[in-house]
């Protein structure tokens, strides 16, 4: 079936919002679990790009649980409904960048301080192969965001705070928004590789500062991860405003 979305709007942000009814009018319940991507692009009549796209959303969001062999399922209840009015907030706003880059940095710069004091060995295993997998998506850019958006999760998660964790998860679906235009085609092929490379080092240093337990450290990297993120976003916005 089609799906009715504004014309403004891409078809993944419909899909979100179809299945994310679904979860909240209990016709999805935990555990469910969801059409396969084929069987979702036929139902709802888009690619298997937005399909992917709408369930890494669902997926920040904490509505689904992704595994490589069971699929998509509904999550098991959990924290969903004490932030569902961030999350709606956050929506409503998406366009609005600059203002959201304002919250990541607040919210991120003091989960990597607060993650290289309580990190475990098995955090910085995590974290460094993620960062890993990072390096290994370099080419591929819609596989290279979703591991970007991994790192930073986990770091969230290494704060042992699981609130951080949570608003993590509710910034990604806000995140997907913009990467769009963030990471969209803007120079040269160097050029990009050189941008993704920038990045790359930056996420070492940040991973490097909380394995060596060194708070000061990890936020000073993490301000500048953000700011420099904000400034290409910027870049791109005045890129398309005079094309």
């Amino acid at each position: 079936m089609d799906i009715k979305r504004k014309s403004e709007e891409p078809v993944y942000t419909a899909v979100v919002e179809h299945v994310t009814n679904l979860i909240k009018q209990g016709d999805l319940k935990p555990g469910d679990p969801l059409l396969s991507e084929r069987e979702l692009c036929e139902r709802f009549n888009v690619s298997r790009t937005s399909v992917r796209k709408a369930l890494a959303i669902l997926s920040g969001m904490g509505l689904i649980e992704v595994t490589p062999r069971s699929g998509a399922r509904v999550a098991q209840a959990s924290s969903q409904q004490a932030i569902d009015s961030l999350s709606q907030m956050i929506a409503r706003n998406r366009y609005q960048a600059v203002q959201l880059y304002e919250v990541r940095r607040l919210i991120e710069v003091q989960a990597a301080r607060l993650a290289a004091v309580r990190r475990d060995e098995a955090d910085v295993i995590k974290l460094r192969e993620l960062h890993n997998l990072i390096k290994d998506s370099l080419q591929n850019p819609e596989v290279l965001h979703q591991a970007d958006m991994r790192l930073h999760i986990g770091i969230a998660e290494s704060t042992k705070n699981p609130f951080f964790a949570e608003l993590m998860g509710v910034l990604i679906a806000a995140y997907m928004e913009i990467f769009n235009v963030v990471w969209a085609p803007w120079g040269s092929a160097e050029e990009e590789q050189a941008l993704f490379a920038h990045y790359f080092q930056q996420h070492g240093m940040i991973v490097e500062a909380i394995a060596d337990k060194d708070p000061e450290a990890a936020a000073t990297y993490m301000t500048q991860h953000v700011d420099d993120s904000r400034k290409q976003y910027e870049r791109m916005l005045a890129a398309r405003s005079k094309a």
